[in-house]
């Protein structure tokens, strides 16, 4: 009991050693990033984002760019929150990327959608920039050759520029080892290069050189979703190129995030100006349809083998079978109609090379789960090191997970527990770990069905003959 001043009688105090309950955030989240050259400024400001929970929020939006579609596709699938960030519009496409990337520090272009929460807004959970996502640029860093290795660098304070005509935005890292500089990893391959590439090392040590080559290298706004999704714990549904397979596909061979879900071919929606079917981003119907998705079945159901409102079909049809297999065996994922059924939307694939995180529901079930434990246990710093806090660590821990198994959230088997790596010296210090173990439900996109000839059915079938005879009914 806390200490208190001279008192005669008796007085209630309520204790601080209490269990925690562990929330799950809203994942049926939209953050919406586009251009609107003829918005209200006042109402939709640039670089800030802004909360669509209704269509009738988004008036003053005006017709132009690529938002005001987007969100008649989005409250086609599902009312749902949009987290908006308006970007100005440029004459040329790579300008509106560098308005899309933005940066950092400001909280402009995409970056914009981590400062949602501080504003008061939903955390954006699916991420969209459609228009903006479906060509790779040809004339960004593809990759840095070390010519001479060097020696004297170290690590921490090695670092790596490159400059070059026209171009901007790409940015590497060294690798140190013994001193020397072994390999160069392009972390933003950048675009718009056209002239000399220079690359400057510095640190130090002394002596080492190396070259730039330029390439076909991934989309910027694309590049830096990455590391916007990886922060928000969130994914970034972005539209492929649209024109073949084969470009899908080696538009999905620059991308190596579990972050990423490629979205071709695009929908056919109608302009109510020429009166007539034009192709639009499908990313927004992706997204859309995950988020109802959510709010219907749970963040781990997957938003696909659904149907789709709102379009009038797709800008290439896709076939089931090989062709639908051929995408997304490579990780991009389509739009099928099935025997005349319909459009749907087909596949659960993110770009992720480890298997383990191949499928959207996957990543999106770790990442609610880890994100609502780690925003509950927010409680416990600071308090002091008791029995009871941490037993209430624990229990509440176990609660949580033990909801999430009846949800059918997550599997059987789940647990939270102290680690036998605590020691005296750490605690000391403060320090308690946790050991957290559950795992999200896979998706079932392979069901195997091997049939068999029964020839046996012609016993059965003389056996009901002889006994329909005998009884009389054969013959009636």
């Amino acid at each position: 009991m806390a200490s208190v001043s001279f008192h005669h009688g008796t007085r209630v105090f309520q204790s601080a050693e209490t269990p925690v309950l562990v929330r799950l955030a809203q994942t049926a989240v939209i953050g919406l990033i586009g251009t609107a050259p003829d918005a209200d400024a006042a109402k939709f400001p640039l670089n800030k984002p802004i909360q669509i929970l209704r269509p009738q929020d988004a008036e003053g939006l005006g017709a132009e760019g690529t938002l005001s579609d987007a969100i008649d596709s989005i409250f086609d699938q599902v009312g749902c929150p949009i987290i908006l960030v308006r970007i100005d519009d440029e004459d040329t496409l790579p300008e509106i990327w560098s308005n899309a990337v933005g940066n950092q520090i400001a909280f402009t272009g995409v970056h914009a959608f981590r400062r949602a929460s501080s504003d008061g807004l939903y955390k954006p959970k699916l991420l969209i920039a459609p228009g903006l996502t479906q060509t790779s640029p040809a004339d960004g860093i593809a990759s840095v050759n070390v010519t001479v290795a060097g020696s004297g660098y170290d690590a921490d304070s090695t670092t790596v520029t490159i400059t070059g005509t026209g171009g901007a935005g790409a940015e590497a890292r060294a690798i140190v080892e013994g001193g020397a500089i072994t390999g160069i990893v392009v972390t933003k391959p950048g675009f718009g290069y056209t002239g000399t590439v220079t690359v400057t090392i510095a640190g130090d040590g002394t002596g080492a050189t190396a070259t730039a080559n330029k390439g076909s290298v991934i989309n910027p706004v694309v590049a830096e979703l990455m590391s916007v999704a990886e922060g928000l714990k969130a994914m970034a549904y972005i539209d492929g190129p649209d024109t073949t397979d084969q470009a899908a596909v080696q538009y999905r061979g620059l991308i190596n995030s579990g972050r990423i879900f490629i979205c071709d071919p695009k929908v056919l929606k109608w302009d109510t100006e020429d009166s007539v079917y034009v192709p639009k981003p499908s990313s927004p119907v992706w997204a859309a349809r995950q988020a109802r998705m959510d709010l219907e079945q749970g963040f781990w159901w997957a938003g696909s083998n659904v149907e789709i409102a709102g379009i009038g079909g797709v800008n290439r049809p896709i076939e089931y079978g090989v062709q639908a297999n051929y995408l997304n065996e490579n990780r991009v994922n389509t739009i099928v109609n099935i025997d005349n059924t319909g459009f749907r939307l087909w596949g659960v694939w993110t770009c992720d090379s480890d298997l383990i995180w191949q499928f959207v529901s996957v990543r999106r079930t770790a990442d609610a789960i880890n994100e609502a434990l780690e925003k509950a246990y927010l409680e416990f710093v600071d308090r002091p090191f008791s029995k009871a806090n941490l037993k209430f660590m624990i229990e509440s821990g176990r609660a949580f997970l033990r909801t999430m198994e009846l949800e059918g959230a997550i599997l059987p088997g789940s647990d939270v527990w102290l680690l036998d790596s605590n020691t005296d010296v750490e605690m000391a210090q403060g320090i308690v770990k946790l050991g957290v173990k559950f795992e999200p439900p896979a998706p079932m996109v392979d069901i195997r069905i091997t049939s068999h000839r029964n020839l046996v059915a012609y016993t059965l079938l003389l056996n009901q003959v002889a006994q329909e005879i005998g009884a009389g009914s054969l013959a009636a």
